[in-house]
């Protein structure tokens, strides 16, 4: 049995002001994390600190980017519990989208669709809470409560066996460290 980590977060940048205003959830962002060691996290979000239109898939820390300009912002960190041949396929689609790094691009278009309800599935292009659930829909044993490309950074907190094991500031949050309070 191994684990993945989901992060929730809502920076003061205006993508994430303009996030919040369609969606109203609590945090604005997801990312993903199949290596707790590294603090390092997975997610499809802006590449360039002052440019958010330039924007695909990228590795991100609690430490640095975005996170550190907005040091105040709240986040949850939440564990789910996999099996090792769902591990296997999880970390397969970040490999993919890291592979394809210049055609992993994001998926403006998917974001205003995606608030339609309108579904629309591209190879490369997604949101951030997109590929977080494209990842997790690789598992065989998690059930996502909508289709992923619908996902909502709030729809996380409801797939069935997300653990919370960390909630408040960013700046305050150690990955390894809440990590290894979990005891595993």
């Amino acid at each position: 049995m191994k684990q993945v980590y989901v992060l929730l977060s809502r920076t003061d940048t205006v993508t994430s002001r303009i996030v919040h205003a369609f969606t109203h959830g609590t945090y604005t962002h997801a990312s993903l994390a199949i290596t707790p060691e590294t603090d390092s996290f997975y997610s499809y979000a802006r590449r360039r600190l002052y440019n958010f239109l330039i924007g695909g898939i990228i590795k991100e820390d609690v430490n640095s980017f975005v996170f550190a300009r907005f040091p105040n912002s709240n986040c949850a960190l939440f564990e789910l519990d996999v099996s090792d041949g769902d591990y296997e396929r999880i970390k397969g689609q970040v490999d993919f989208c890291l592979d394809n790094y210049d055609r992993a691009t994001y998926s403006f278009a998917g974001a205003a669709l995606m608030r339609l309800g309108i579904i629309w599935r591209r190879k490369y292009k997604f949101t951030c809470s997109q590929f977080v659930a494209i990842c997790l829909a690789q598992a065989e044993g998690i059930t996502l409560p909508k289709d992923p490309y619908l996902m909502l950074p709030h729809d996380f907190v409801k797939i069935a066996g997300m653990r919370k094991i960390y909630e408040g500031k960013i700046k305050d949050c150690n990955f390894a460290g809440a990590v290894d309070k979990t005891g595993r």
